[in-house]
């Protein structure tokens, strides 16, 4: 009789689970992410010498740069060739950096090139997350900064582990069960080394609030996936004797562009699944903004409003995303639909709340200055889509008296909505 809540229980887990993998492939089919995977291995593979350069200064300044190389060799043991070009490259990098003008120029190309591909990293992630906002400026140096000196550190300290760890392994080589114990973990450090910076990239490079929880599979799974895909290339090798007899070493270059090509295709789909594993809930239907009609859009909009208005009158706390969407039953697509279309039209703000890190929306004016006439006007005029605005594709085809008609009938409408109804 206790093994069938078990069994109910792991069955509604795996259904679940297949359900977020299902939804989360689907997405990614959809949002045409290839375009996305071309563009960051593109800016990857510009910025991947001056990101290990920085990695072999800081290094150095530990004492940990040969450390470092035989990493960056272990990590690229399926591809000998480019890590040692990589490597070859860094080292002319930093020399040269160290004399005359180019120390100038080579630092500023170096931060601009890695600057460069963590914003296209944030860009990609906000449009998964369907995040709209952007960081502020202060944010943007702050943030950037940090992550450029931090995840160098953090790469330094986990070679040191992996160093650490090996040659604990070899001391317990010699006792019959710590032995074995040890040979297993140290065979799963690069899969855990891997799912923790998989993990940071999850959690901080959207500008939204991740959870560590739903950030954890994904990470797991990218790790699983980015070793397979590893251990495919290097058993590939046999069948790749002909290409490289053509190419000679040059092979290891287009190659390596397909391993990073595929690599960015991983995250991106486990980067779908995280945001798949914590928006699952809000996923009753999978409709698309684009599928409704702009009057029921509008009405969505409309309504929306109407409840962050509300809870400000009521002083209570204002609403996130997944509060309007239980409020009113709309899927939260079409909710966030809405509200980028009202901060578009400058009718609500995000809130700024030191203790909370969901997004919360209060609105911009007063609300005696907020009756709906006055709310459709905005909206009709912060269209984001100009070109999907039918009704100026209509106004451009009529002549003057009819469009001066057309504007009067209009705006008596609008005046008789402010007076027969505010917030």
């Amino acid at each position: 009789m206790e093994e069938q809540p078990v069994q109910r229980s792991s069955y509604r887990l795996l259904l679940t689970l297949l359900r977020k993998l299902y939804i989360a492939l689907k997405l990614f089919i959809e949002r045409g992410h290839s375009d996305y995977a071309a563009q960051l291995s593109f800016s990857t593979i510009l910025a991947i010498v001056p990101i290990f350069a920085l990695i072999l200064a800081i290094g150095r300044g530990f004492g940990l740069a040969n450390y470092i190389e035989n990493s960056v060799k272990d990590w690229l043991n399926s591809q000998p060739e480019v890590a040692n070009f990589i490597i070859h490259f860094s080292n002319a990098y930093l020399e040269h950096a160290r004399t005359g003008l180019f120390i100038g120029i080579g630092i500023l190309f170096m931060l601009g090139s890695i600057i460069s591909l963590i914003y296209n990293i944030e860009q990609v992630f906000d449009s998964i997350w369907q995040v709209k906002s952007k960081r502020s400026l202060r944010r943007i140096v702050s943030d950037y900064l940090s992550m450029i000196f931090v995840v160098p550190i953090i790469i330094i300290v986990l070679s040191g582990l992996s160093i650490i760890a090996n040659t604990t392994n070899a001391e317990l080589q010699q006792f019959i069960f710590l032995g074995p114990i040890s040979q297993v973990l140290v065979q799963f450090l690069p899969f855990f080394a891997q799912m923790m910076i998989f993990l940071g990239l999850f959690i901080v490079m959207p500008n939204t609030h991740v959870k560590v929880v739903h950030a954890l599979f994904p990470a797991a799974l990218a790790s699983l996936l980015m070793l397979m895909l590893q251990w495919a290339y290097v058993h590939s090798q046999i069948f790749l004797t002909s290409y490289n007899a053509i190419y000679g070493s040059l092979a290891a270059l287009p190659l390596f562009m397909l391993w990073m090509h595929l690599s960015w295709y991983i995250l991106l789909f486990c980067t779908e699944l995280c945001y798949m594993s914590q928006n699952l809930d809000n996923y009753d239907y999978m409709i698309k903004p684009s599928e409704i009609s702009e009057h029921t859009r509008r009405h969505i909009a409309l309504l929306v409003i109407t409840q962050i208005i509300n809870r400000f009158k009521t002083g209570e706390k204002a609403p996130s995303p997944v509060e309007l969407k239980q409020q009113t039953h709309i899927p939260i697509r079409l909710i966030n639909d809405a509200l980028y279309r009202l901060q578009g039209a400058q009718l609500i703000v995000e809130a700024n709340l030191l203790d909370d890190n969901e997004q919360r929306f209060l609105p911009s004016q007063a609300l005696k200055r907020l009756p709906i006439g006055q709310i459709i006007e905005q909206l009709d005029t912060a269209c984001a889509d100009k070109r999907k605005d039918k009704r100026m594709q209509v106004l451009a085809t009529l002549d003057p008296q009819t469009e001066a008609m057309l504007h009067e009938v209009r705006q008596e409408a609008l005046q008789k909505l402010n007076q027969s109804h505010d917030f």
